[in-house]
């Protein structure tokens, strides 16, 4: 008899804070998903392979045309990328509203794309940051590449910030 490996893979999509998502491309075509969790705004990062649904109905998207392989750049070193993404969670959290951040299996970019959003936003380190969203999502499997731009994030925001970064 052979051994069946157990693969864990969360399909549709988790909460990460109140209003906050992370997704995959299920998630992302999910009417009631969208409905019932009032998500108004919506981070596509795979563009090229999902698109937008749900704009005709009045839903609000940030849209990136990324791939998702090791030479893909999501965090450019002038931090144009997360200073946009910063901006557009906030302004809908603000709001009341709710957001989904999706890539197609929801494990790799927009992960990324979290991460770096909850660095900024509380003074997080990297590792402090990846053990919360390992928490609530388990199968999170960043690209190394997409670990080494969050970690030079991390040495930009350290530099740059008043507030004193923790790390556990």
């Amino acid at each position: 008899m052979a051994l069946q490996q157990q693969n864990y893979e969360i399909l549709g999509a988790v909460k990460i804070k109140d209003g906050l998502f992370v997704g995959d491309e299920l998630a992302s075509q999910d009417l009631e998903f969208v409905v019932a969790n009032k998500v108004t705004h919506i981070i596509n990062c795979c563009g090229r392979q999902v698109p937008n649904h749900w704009e005709p109905i009045g839903v609000v998207y940030l849209t990136y045309y990324w791939v998702d392989t090791d030479s893909q750049t999501i965090l450019d070193h002038r931090d144009v990328v997360s200073n946009e993404l910063f901006q557009f969670i906030e302004e809908a959290l603000e709001n009341s509203e709710s957001i989904l951040v999706h890539s197609v299996r929801g494990q790799s970019r927009s992960c990324c794309v979290l991460a770096a959003y909850m660095m900024r936003k509380y003074s997080w380190g990297l590792r402090k940051t990846m053990e919360f969203l390992s928490a609530r999502r388990p199968d999170v499997t960043l690209k190394p590449a997409f670990l080494q731009q969050l970690s030079a994030y991390e040495r930009r925001l350290m530099a740059n910030s008043k507030d004193k970064f923790s790390t556990d």
